[in-house]
């Protein structure tokens, strides 16, 4: 980590100095100003050869090519494009098969792509494109078997298994339902448990058995989502739990593919819901296939338990059980052994780690340690072999991926060049497709051989078009907060810059669990850059609570929110008052989804220090978000109402002094537009004035195009108003 208390520090990189001025509009304009990369990087059975999506031509009218090279000689095929599969499009675009979210079969001999209603195969021999579905019902989250001579996907909440020969269906389950889902997760444990994988079943290893999850919506409360944008209004009804409400009750079951004499298929079931397993969090096979692994959370989420299910036998085994007075954070870093024994990541230590543990959950050794931490594991050998695995290292702002062996020697940084490199490793790690990025250098992509050196460059992305515009670089330093300990921030100073002047700030802000906005890394928004050409000083902080510095610095959040993360801001505060080229009375802070929350809470709570905030898509109390995300830290309401209501901005509208712009989408399916409306209630009936600006049919991360345009432009105007 870089401690140079308050002291600057300026990227070695040098500043992308242009003469053109940003515009909203161009922020959302084809291509993107970092210049347009290659999509969905896949390895193909044996990590022998890669394939990816490209994308030419401007904005919606792109064409896809997905493109198949060879890692040892760089040859390469354009093997299917969007001209291919446009003859298997309904006239009434109900079907449409994409390229987009295509899966390879286990040989690499076929591909499978979604239409959007139903499911297509492309042999890779002939490029031959056969329909394997007609069902209006649509299929979800499709899986190849092991083998390759089976597909699964959920049809109405049920599961059916499809021979690709044959093309005869078999269906698995058959008490799905609006409120049973099989094998498909429902929106609370997609958002917040798995990662947005819809997906609830898995595969043996011998193709013969499915594992798969049903959840019980039945006590879920509903939220109607109501769509005006129509003569005849329509309710859509979305199951929510609530913190408190509730939740799904859960049921892992494996049914045999192949049916018995009597026609049935073979099923067992396990079930243990409730006390100390609120949650089924994660499920799947050993890999000799006679035995299940899964992993159940208790509803304070302070209780892991890793258990092994003999199928046949009806038994389970606990093989590891997980400890946390605050939270634990899910991880998927477990791999099984062949001999049963398995690869698991911890914090015990106060850093996420590795440890090798035994067949019967007994520790055998680290594999890693240190005052770091571990982000993910991204290839695993078998014993005697190594782990490849992404982290910052000593520097937080940082990504690189790492090498060490099993047995906790060999510790190797792979990626050399300082920045963020995000990593796509080949079966065996012999290959590595890297993206490579800073601050100020937009990502290039270059493929790796398994010690870290280049062995070519597959995009170059040397003239994206950022270089024709004014911009500014993010200048990195750090700030003491409150409790002395040394917080991550950066400053990006406007374009042209006069010291002699003093400017108006804006503090762009998230703040929640797992975010970090502080990294040497390409940003998601270039509209940092369009506030530094309007005049703007942007400075953004990462708080505690927030990723990258290790257990006890996340769980400072624990039973409230607001607090801790506007202690740390308010230091940064302190930090640009005392820069000459500063307007401390001019401040704005602005944040969507938690950094709404934040933007609202810092208004309220820090008058002094905050002259106008814009709050996107905001939680304004945290009795309406969802059960999995809240209950984590603040617990359930029950036991921590102090927490709730003085985490809640409704709770405190009459202390508003600056100038607030409050945006939501009218079908925001996580942050239900709900709590903007509660909040402006309060607002009014304190007498505190406002903007509301909302955008119809918009959900929490699908804006139209010109909705999203509209939204930072207003946003734009709004701060060269209230500054």
């Amino acid at each position: 980590m870089r401690r140079l208390a308050a002291l600057l520090v300026l990227l070695a990189v040098p500043a992308l100095a242009g003469e053109e001025t940003l515009t909203v509009e161009r922020l959302f304009a084809e291509p993107p100003l970092g210049g347009r990369l290659p999509t969905e990087y896949t390895w193909l059975p044996g990590g022998a050869s890669f394939s990816y999506l490209e994308r030419t031509g401007p904005g919606r009218d792109a064409k896809a090519t997905l493109w198949i090279e060879d890692a040892a000689t760089g040859t390469r095929e354009a093997f299917l494009t969007d001209d291919d599969i446009k003859p298997f499009a309904d006239k009434d675009g109900g079907v449409k098969p994409r390229l987009a979210g295509s899966t390879w079969s286990p040989d690499g001999t076929a591909l499978l792509l979604d239409g959007g209603a139903d499911l297509f195969l492309v042999e890779r021999a002939g490029k031959k494109v056969r329909r394997l579905t007609t069902s209006p019902a649509g299929e979800e989250v499709p899986a190849f078997s092991p083998d390759g001579a089976r597909l699964a996907f959920v049809r109405d909440n049920d599961l059916v298994v499809l021979e690709l020969a044959s093309g005869k269906e078999s269906r698995l389950t058959a008490d799905g339902s609006a409120d049973r889902f099989n094998g498909r997760l429902d929106w609370v444990y997609q958002e917040e448990i798995a990662g947005r994988d819809a997906r609830a079943f898995e595969w043996s290893p011998s193709s013969d058995r499915i594992a798969f999850l049903t959840l019980d919506e039945s006590r879920v409360p509903r939220f109607p989502h109501v769509d005006l944008a129509s003569n005849h209004p329509t309710v859509d009804e979305q199951r929510y739990p609530r913190a408190g409400d509730p939740n799904p009750a859960w049921t892992l079951s494996v049914v045999a593919v192949q049916p018995a004499a009597a026609g049935d298929h073979p099923r067992w079931s396990y079930a243990r819901g409730g006390e100390g397993a609120e949650y089924l969090v994660r499920f799947g096979w050993l890999p000799t296939g006679g035995a299940a692994w899964f992993q159940v959370l208790d509803r304070d989420q302070t209780r892991l338990e890793l258990v092994r299910w003999d199928v046949a036998a009806g038994t389970t085994t606990t093989l590891l059980v997980e400890h946390d007075a605050a939270w634990l954070n899910l991880h998927d870093d477990l791999r099984f052994f062949a001999d049963g024994s398995f690869l698991w990541s911890s914090e015990r230590s106060g850093f996420r780690h590795l440890a090798l543990h035994g067949a019967d959950g007994t520790l055998v050794r680290p594999v890693t340690s240190g005052d770091w931490e571990l982000t993910q594991v991204d290839e695993v050998a078998e014993q005697g072999a190594a782990v490849v695995f992404t982290s910052p290292g000593k520097d937080v702002l940082e990504r690189h991926l790492f090498r060490v062996g099993l047995d906790g020697t060999g510790l190797k940084r792979l990626t050399r060049e300082p920045g963020s490199h995000r990593a796509v490793v080949a079966p065996g790690g012999r290959w590595v497709i890297d993206t490579w990025s800073r601050a100020t250098q937009p990502p290039r992509v270059r493929l790796l051989d398994g010690e870290g050196r280049v062995v070519r460059v597959l995009v170059a992305n040397e003239h994206p078009e950022i270089e024709k515009y004014r911009t500014s670089p993010p200048e990195f330093l750090t700030v003491t907060g409150p409790t002395g300990v040394a917080l991550n921030a950066y400053v990006i100073k406007p374009v042209p810059f006069d010291p002699t002047k003093r400017y108006p700030v804006i503090v762009p802000i998230y703040g929640g669990p797992h975010s970090q906005a502080v990294t040497d890394a390409w940003g998601r928004s270039q509209f940092n850059q369009l506030l530094a050409s309007r005049g703007f000083v942007v400075f953004a902080i990462d708080n505690r609570g927030t990723a990258g510095r290790g257990r006890d610095f996340e769980r400072a959040l624990l039973r409230r929110f607001g607090k801790v993360e506007l202690e740390d801001h308010l230091a940064g505060v302190a930090w640009l008052k005392r820069q000459p080229w500063v307007d401390g009375a001019r401040i704005g802070i602005w944040g969507g989804s938690y950094g709404g929350f934040m933007a609202c809470y810092a208004l309220f709570n820090a008058p002094e220090a905050f002259a106008a905030g814009a709050a996107i898509a905001s939680v304004t109390d945290w009795q309406l978000y969802d059960s999995v995300y809240t209950e984590r830290y603040l617990k359930q309401p029950k036991d921590n109402p102090d927490g709730y209501r003085d985490s809640s901005p409704v709770n405190q509208a009459d202390k508003l002094a600056g100038k607030l712009l409050l945006v939501h989408g009218t079908a925001d399916d996580n942050v239900h537009w709900h709590n903007t409306l509660m909040l402006t209630d309060k607002l009014v009936k304190a007498g505190k004035p406002y903007e509301l600006l909302l955008y119809s049919g918009a959900t929490h991360r699908q804006y139209r195009p010109d909705q999203r345009s509209d939204e930072y432009l207003r946003v734009l105007e709004f701060f060269e108003r209230a500054l």
